[in-house]
């Protein structure tokens, strides 16, 4: 995504709206969903002239790395790793090395073909082959083996669980959960 993406700086037009305070405080209470409708919902009904997969995949991205920097979730983000291009893992590509069962790739879906998709997925999979660790994120429920999360208030609000419970299993997150004092 450009610097210039429509959808980046809708995003944080948003962000900024809301305001850094507001934001951590429904953080910091679990209140996902909330979060989700002030901020996902109004961006995605805003942005024009972008495929509505791609509107979906890129938002979920953008949107994402901004609540794991805000949350303190280690990951990296649009990396390549033994020639493959990865949207995000969390923690990163040392622990997936070390013990892929310590890592979990994500995968922001930007397109509505089935069979791109399954590449991605097969991609993936040279790296990370355990399917419950190969985390999808879609516009729409994609029937595979991969746990699937679709961009809707209640699957993403599950998924940001998820991945806190996550990173709470595997010690990952050493300081507090939030960047701002709770």
């Amino acid at each position: 995504m450009s610097e210039n993406s429509p959808i980046k700086h809708a995003l944080y037009a948003k962000i900024d709206s809301i305001g850094q305070e507001e934001i951590h405080q429904l953080l910091s209470s679990g209140k996902f969903l909330e979060l989700f409708e002030k901020i996902y919902e109004p961006v995605i009904h805003s942005v024009r002239n972008i495929d509505e997969y791609e509107k979906h995949g890129m938002l979920a991205e953008s949107f994402t790395h901004y609540l794991f920097t805000e949350m303190l979730i280690p990951s990296q983000r649009k990396i390549t790793f033994e020639n493959i291009e990865l949207d995000m893992i969390i923690p990163n590509t040392t622990e997936l090395q070390k013990d892929s069962h310590d890592a979990i790739v994500i995968v922001f879906v930007k397109t509505s073909n089935a069979r791109q998709i399954k590449q991605i997925i097969q991609d993936v999979k040279k790296i990370q082959n355990d399917d419950a660790k190969i985390w999808v994120i879609s516009k729409n429920h994609i029937e595979i083996p991969q746990f699937t999360y679709i961009t809707k208030k209640e699957s993403f609000g599950e998924f940001l669980k998820d991945v806190q419970n996550f990173i709470k299993t595997k010690k990952r997150n050493k300081l507090n959960i939030f960047k701002t004092k709770v």
